[in-house]
């Protein structure tokens, strides 16, 4: 009788891809067949923690060629683990030092990785790249020291995702980074200071600028920067503590073929009087913008928060949203301060994210007093006598993320969640023999 050892290498290939960490590591150890199919996609995606998960992680990569040409994506953050003023019984920096060691000789062997984020709250950590060169690294994210941040970039110059992310903009020194020209970028997460390392010829379509202070002079000068970029650039993404009116009209006129715009303001204030008068400057720029197709302008708000939207709300983003689509023919997604989001599903026509409680409370309220237009009611009524089961608008497709998701640059996904191999526990720590 044919067994699973009889099937073809491509199908155990296919079918490894599709099992849990756990059976992958225990069918690691069934035979000499399973075993490097296995390893492939269990070490395919690593979280390091530093802690004892993590350096038996290293001592795999050390000793098993196939383990560490394996790893494509490396999400390194040793904050937990290094949280304590003590650890194996010897004194912290000693512990520090050779884990570094460790890491270095483990991450040295892992030539073909393509994805790197580095979380670093602590001094030093970085030090585990200073003689690693990653050829086919194309994206990376970091938080760690500048110092150490500027060989590395110069030592990966076909990086396609850059993001950089310092706690403290000012003290990047921006002498070290002179010389460098990055000319296959992609996308860009940078402050203002950096974006000279973009090479003028990189087909740049996405930026993400997150500044802590706001700097109205420096704002023109930042956009008259980013239209060297005009005919290959179609996202843009500001966050800055507060409104700014000048930002609106500098980026219309300068990047009028933009498709998405995303203004974030960090401070907190959902009904904020200034909400008011900004929305009011969006409205005066959007009949200058020629391809825009996604308009966000959203306050920043943790999970907890991002459910407060009322009824009242979504009645005066919906005769808001229907101005702005007759100014900007080509907008078809909207998102308010409000936490309301919307998407035109034809001619001037809006329907929220419905997903959320209040949206759905309004839409029956617009539905049953005829706020839509005659051609639609039909689909509509139907989906509502359906409860939602008949969607033939596809209004249940579209979901829209919260301020904080949208500009978060780290956000665990759901490919994440499930292709990384780590341990949520930090206890046993183990000693590093230097």
């Amino acid at each position: 009788m044919p067994t699973i050892t009889d099937l073809p290498d491509e199908l155990l290939d296919e079918i490894t891809h599709l099992l849990p960490k756990g059976t992958l590591f225990s069918l690691c150890t069934v035979s000499n067949r399973f075993q490097p199919r296995a390893t492939r996609w269990l070490y395919r995606s690593l979280a390091l923690a530093g802690n004892g998960d993590t350096i038996k992680i290293c001592n795999a990569l050390i000793s098993n060629k196939i383990a560490a040409i394996s790893v494509r994506k490396v999400l390194l953050w040793p904050g937990l683990a290094f949280s304590r003023l003590s650890l194996t019984g010897g004194p912290f920096y000693l512990y520090l030092s050779a884990f570094y060691k460790l890491l270095s000789r483990a991450l040295a062997c892992a030539i073909n990785v393509e994805n790197i984020r580095l979380m670093f709250p602590y001094c030093g950590a970085s030090l585990s790249f200073d003689a690693c060169a990653f050829t086919n690294l194309h994206s990376f994210a970091t938080t760690m020291e500048p110092h150490t941040l500027a060989s590395f970039v110069r030592r990966h110059p076909q990086l396609q995702e850059l993001h950089i992310s310092p706690s403290d903009v000012r003290s990047i020194t921006l002498s070290e980074f002179s010389g460098i020209s990055l000319s296959s970028l992609n996308s860009v997460c940078l402050p203002q200071s950096l974006l000279f390392i973009i090479s003028p010829d990189a087909p740049l379509r996405s930026v993400l600028s997150p500044e802590i202070e706001d700097d109205n002079e420096e704002i023109p000068q930042f956009i008259r920067h980013l239209s060297r970029y005009s005919t290959t650039l179609t996202e843009l993404h500001l966050c800055r503590p507060h409104w700014n009116a000048e930002v609106l009209m500098h980026v219309a006129t300068l990047l009028p073929k933009i498709k998405s715009f995303t203004f974030t303001r960090m401070a907190p204030g959902l009904h904020d009087p200034a909400n008011v008068a900004f929305l009011e400057a969006c409205e005066a720029a959007l009949p200058f913008f020629s391809s825009l197709g996604q308009f966000r302008i959203e306050v920043a708000r943790n999970r907890e928060l991002s459910g407060f939207t009322f009824v009242s709300d979504y009645r005066c983003d919906f005769t808001t949203v229907q101005m702005w689509g007759n100014k900007c023919p080509t907008l078809s997604i909207c998102a308010f301060p409000s936490g309301t989001a919307w998407h035109r599903i034809e001619d001037n026509v809006w329907m929220p994210d419905l997903h959320h409680k209040a949206a759905i409370r309004w839409f029956f309220e617009a539905a049953s007093t005829d706020q839509f237009p005659i051609g639609v009611m039909g689909s509509l009524q139907l989906f509502c006598d359906s409860m939602g089961k008949v969607d033939t608008l596809g209004l249940l497709n579209f979901r829209s993320p919260s301020a904080m998701e949208s500009i978060g640059l780290y956000h665990q996904t759901e490919e994440d969640e499930s292709e990384v191999y780590s341990s949520d526990s930090d206890e046993n720590d183990v000693e590093i023999e230097e």
